[in-house]
């Protein structure tokens, strides 16, 4: 359950043992070997976070050997007794609710006190019903402006940031300065991640940075609405754009990870054609043909 769990939500967000290894910094191996069920439990807790992939029908727990621990105490046993249920040492189930050992060793307890685990559906963000300012404090994930930066290099100006974003660039526009009217001259490569509910204006200011010369790259992070004037106007004819593979996971102003209701795009102004393909090879996309 647990590994057919793991390799059919790795399939799902579009992703290969190469794109996921990546992404955890490993290579594709150990992604192979831990979905035949070899490895360690450390690896095995980094593919669940990475995958946003948890389980129910155990206890609770933010992670996996959280919840073995707290299932163990909800029965009523002790480390010797499930060691001598699972067949195992007591010093590797205690191992193993540190989130140390293997995965074998993990299976075996599994398979004792948690035959009815099952993969938790995921919790549907509310994004559309909230009316505060907050909905619009979405922040990059790091391992995506990793790739950015791996692929285009260092950011140079990010016109609307945050504070609290994890968006490292030579210059950041904070409010109460406007980066929709501050000047973005000068600037290699711009970083955009703009407030959603002022999507189309963002826009414009990119396409009009990168068609004045102010900005030599333009990367815009957005979601998919390819509907508008301004996109089939202005965007399709001269950006890269590539439709994300799977649904992109954003953090919120306090940390907390939170799954896009929307689909997302990479809008690139400037980019040269290696450098989109090396770039996909990292973030799986469907790249529309530009219109001219």
């Amino acid at each position: 359950m647990l590994l057919a769990g793991l390799r059919s939500t790795r399939r799902s967000r579009g992703l290969s043992q190469t794109n996921l290894g990546n992404q955890l910094g490993v290579n594709r191996q150990v992604i192979a070997r831990m979905e035949r069920g070899v490895g360690s439990v450390e690896n095995l807790i980094s593919i669940m976070a990475a995958l946003d992939f948890h389980l129910s029908g155990l206890a609770r727990g933010a992670r996996i050997d959280e919840q073995l621990r707290n299932r163990r105490a909800h029965l009523g046993l002790s480390q010797a007794d499930v060691a001598e249920m699972a067949g195992i040492s007591r010093k590797t189930v205690a191992a193993l609710e540190c989130g140390r050992g293997s995965v074998a060793s993990l299976l075996a307890v599994l398979g004792t006190i948690g035959s009815k685990a099952r993969k938790a559906e995921p919790v549907r963000p509310s994004w559309a019903f909230d009316r505060s300012l907050e909905r619009d404090k979405r922040f990059t994930p790091p391992w995506f402006l990793e790739h950015v930066e791996t692929i285009f290099g260092p950011i140079c100006l990010d016109p609307c940031g945050h504070e609290l974003s994890p968006v490292v660039a030579k210059r950041r526009i904070i409010l109460p300065e406007d980066g929709l009217v501050a000047s973005w001259a000068g600037s290699k490569l711009v970083f955009v991640n703009p407030p959603f509910s002022a999507l189309v204006k963002w826009l414009n200011r990119a396409i009009d940075a990168w068609e004045s010369g102010e900005a030599e790259t333009v990367f815009l992070l957005i979601p998919a609405r390819t509907d508008s004037g301004t996109f089939q106007d202005r965007v399709a004819s001269r950006a890269d754009v590539g439709l994300i593979r799977g649904r992109m996971r954003f953090l919120s102003a306090e940390g907390v990870g939170h799954p896009a209701p929307f689909s997302m795009m990479s809008v690139i102004f400037g980019a040269e054609s290696d450098r989109i393909k090396r770039f996909n090879e990292l973030v799986p996309s469907a790249w529309l043909p530009r219109t001219i």
